[in-house]
């Protein structure tokens, strides 16, 4: 028998978090752990209704999870009243932004029963809040009590604590979420352990009735209540004095940028490290046909060869990526995954770091699963450090779409699209641009001229006479006998043709100039 479960509106979730009041990142890093740990714990409540052991959760992550057990009488029934009760908490403690779907099945193979619980899952997926089959909808079950006093910060749940503005020295209330999420993300880059309990003891957070807690210690007590433990830091790290039937091996910390006392930092820290404009970016990226690439695995090599891949890509998104931006020589150090597993991750860092790191980040896909037949797509979208990161995310995704529009692989940046083969050969020249404006072959006013040239040749409406402009430009300003002005030359005889890099990324590698050249005053 097989049984999934889906838990619904974690993007809208996870990003409805306000600057206000400071601590976005910390309340972000705290809401990603959430979302993860609310996946592990709603699989441990289905594994303890049906009376199945830890090790029939086959697959576990991005929100989402596969069991894979024993049939018995009552099944249905039990899992149907998992799943309301599941919901209920949901309902009240993020008042319907999340929801979770459980679908199942039973067949000969596991692979008829995986694809009838998919079937399953997404026809229940269509009907959300929907209540058991035997009964009929009771409306007053879904309404939610009155917010009174809404919290100052997310405005959806009421305002019962009192916290410090931390830019401003303000008092105002907030609700009991945004107050723990801020503590939270306060401890989580130093936690070690992550224990859970069957019901909250002293200290432990509440979680669909189980107690969680994350420790810093290097040991933690393990009494007869515990029902998993979980390394954070080493998640194949089993301590000798956890019993192996209940280790978790679970990818559920990610990396976070902190300060010398364990705390991450903050977002306009972050954006100080930018070069020129200090400005973040946001990097999302997923791979590209992936449940294609299942459905041929399910056909050749059963769910075990899925579960497999599966296995591997979030070994790479979750544990490869941390890996490296922990790594000594500090290149990435100031990237914050926000989320990282399954088949995608989201990242924001100085934006000159982030377009650098995207192009790491293909390669480092490529070498390990290009046999696989899979490639990756991504965005980069820049956002200014004080705002809520929701309206980058959202540009993230509208730029993401285009770049899994047509060929796929590709990257979206900067205002264009383009195949990864060409990223280094962009960046590079970018970077020359830079280095021409600051040594002083090049005046930054020039970019402008050469971005308005492009899209005049180039864009929506060719000007037939840019070519022209260009060649006049380049000739009146340029001094002779410099670098930038061979390079110009070069470009004017070529500005007709879009199969020359320089010529159809012009408006990318230009706009990356003149973002890497702009000064403070022209920042205010």
């Amino acid at each position: 028998m097989i049984v999934l479960g889906d838990i619904s509106g974690i993007q809208s979730y996870l990003f409805d978090v306000a600057e206000e009041g400071g601590g976005q990142a910390q309340r972000l890093r705290a809401r990603s752990f959430f979302v993860q740990l609310l996946a592990e714990i709603a699989a441990l409540r289905v594994l303890r209704t049906l009376r199945w052991r830890l090790d029939s959760i086959l697959l576990s992550g991005a929100g989402k999870f596969l069991l894979r057990g024993a049939n018995a009488p009552g099944t249905d029934k039990a899992i149907g009243d998992e799943q309301q009760a599941i919901n209920q908490w949901m309902l009240r403690e993020t008042r319907a932004e999340l929801r979770l779907t459980l679908a199942w099945a039973e067949s000969k193979s596991d692979t008829e029963a995986y694809r009838g619980a998919v079937r399953n899952l997404l026809a229940a997926k269509s009907q959300p809040w929907r209540p058991k089959q035997e009964e009929s909808w009771d409306t007053s079950r879904l309404l939610l009590d009155p917010l009174d006093t809404p919290c100052s910060l997310c405005g959806h749940a009421p305002a019962c604590e009192d916290e410090t503005d931390t830019d401003t020295g303000e008092r105002r209330l907030v609700c009991r979420t945004c107050a723990g999420n801020r503590e939270l993300g306060r401890l989580l880059p130093r936690a070690r352990w992550l224990i859970i309990r069957k019901s909250p003891q002293n200290g432990d957070r509440e979680l669909l009735g189980y107690g969680f807690d994350v420790l810093t210690q290097e040991n933690a007590h393990f009494g007869p209540e515990t029902v998993a433990l979980a390394n954070l830091f080493d998640v194949e790290k089993r301590p000798s004095w956890c019993p192996e039937e209940k280790f978790l091996q679970r990818r559920l910390m990610a990396h976070v940028q902190a300060d010398t006392e364990g705390r991450p930092v903050w977002f306009t820290e972050l954006a100080r490290r930018a070069e020129g404009d200090k400005l973040l970016a946001v990097l999302k990226a997923d791979v590209d046909s992936l449940g294609l690439r299942f459905q041929q695995l399910l056909d050749t090599g059963g769910l075990e060869a899925m579960a497999n891949l599966s296995e591997r890509l979030d070994a790479f998104f979750a544990g490869r990526s941390r890996q490296e931006l922990e790594s000594e020589d500090g290149r990435w150090g100031s990237i914050y995954t926000i989320f990282a597993g399954g088949d995608d991750l989201i990242m924001v860092g100085p934006w000159n770091v982030m377009l650098d790191f995207a192009g790491q980040l293909h390669e480092w896909f490529a070498a390990e699963f290009r046999s696989d037949g899979l490639t990756l797509s991504a965005s980069v979208a820049l956002m200014k450090p004080k705002r809520p990161i929701k309206g980058a995310v959202k540009e993230a995704d509208r730029l993401l779409e285009l770049a899994k529009s047509g060929t796929k692989d590709q990257l979206a940046a900067l205002g264009q699209v383009w195949n990864w083969q060409h990223h280094d050969e962009i960046m590079k020249t970018a970077r020359q641009l830079v280095e021409w404006v600051k040594t002083g072959e090049m005046e930054r006013g020039w970019l402008h001229t050469l971005l308005e040239l492009a899209d005049a040749r180039h864009g929506p409406t060719p000007h037939v006479l840019a070519t022209a402009r260009l060649a006049y430009h380049v000739d009146r300003n340029y001094r002779p006998r410099t670098h930038a002005r061979e390079w110009a030359i070069r470009l004017v005889q070529r500005f007709e043709n879009l199969e020359e890099i320089d010529v159809r990324y012009l408006p990318a590698i230009v706009r990356y100039a003149l973002t890497a050249t702009r000064t403070r005053d022209e920042e205010e």
